[in-house]
């Protein structure tokens, strides 16, 4: 729909026709002026619940912390360390996506059959090593809850300034090109039509002047 304004014939096909194409710019301007409100209340609600999540995710891990140093006082960090060392790195995430207002954002799951296994048998561990792995596979779930939302978050933003990039595309350069297009064709067949209604005037006194000339 771009155009060079100094290569548009002016005629009156060519006045009408940006006219309407103006129109459906506006309309157009219109639309995504209102995906953009509805983006702004999708973030919203979004950044919310991200806070809400990265809270519960961060009071759940403080609590995994304390049990783990707890832990680790009455074992010992390097027997710990060395019984880390033997669970195998076998936790996988389910991706899905929804649709929020036309913007694709993920879907994520813990595939809990996947959480790597007790690495001794639990009559071989503290009882706080025991309850330190109990907190942290609970945790797990609001740590992927805070990562999905973060996601949903980015890409929503992300959708909220192309949106306004076209916004401000059609405001600033791809509306005032037509305006300005459609007031200089209308000028110029404002200017045509001012010469032609000169020119009849003229050649109307020239014919009255015949007239009388003829009649004397």
């Amino acid at each position: 729909m771009a155009f060079e304004q100094r290569k548009v014939l002016p005629t009156k096909i060519n006045l009408i026709r940006l006219r309407r194409e103006l129109q459906m710019l506006k309309r157009i301007r219109r639309v995504l002026e209102e995906k953009r409100d509805v983006l702004l209340l999708y973030i919203r609600q979004t950044a919310e619940e991200y806070r809400r999540s990265y809270e519960r995710a961060a009071e759940m891990l403080q609590q995994v912390y304390r049990s783990f140093f707890a832990a680790a006082t009455a074992v010992g960090i390097e027997r710990l360390r060395s019984v880390a060392e033997t669970v195998p790195e076998t936790l996988t995430l389910a991706v899905e996506e929804r649709v929020m207002f036309a913007v694709r954002t993920p879907v994520l799951s813990l595939k809990h059959e996947t959480l790597p296994p007790m690495p001794q048998a639990p009559v071989r561990l503290t009882p706080g090593v025991v309850e330190a792995r109990a907190q942290l596979m609970k945790a797990l779930d609001a740590l992927v809850k805070v990562v999905e939302t973060e996601a949903a978050l980015r890409r929503l933003l992300e959708e909220l300034r192309e949106t306004q990039r076209l916004i401000n595309a059609l405001d600033y350069s791809i509306i005032p090109r037509y305006e300005s297009a459609i007031k200089y064709i209308k000028l110029v067949l404002d200017d045509r039509m001012r010469e032609d209604i000169m020119r009849l005037k003229m050649l109307k006194r020239r014919l009255e002047a015949r007239r009388a000339a003829g009649g004397l």
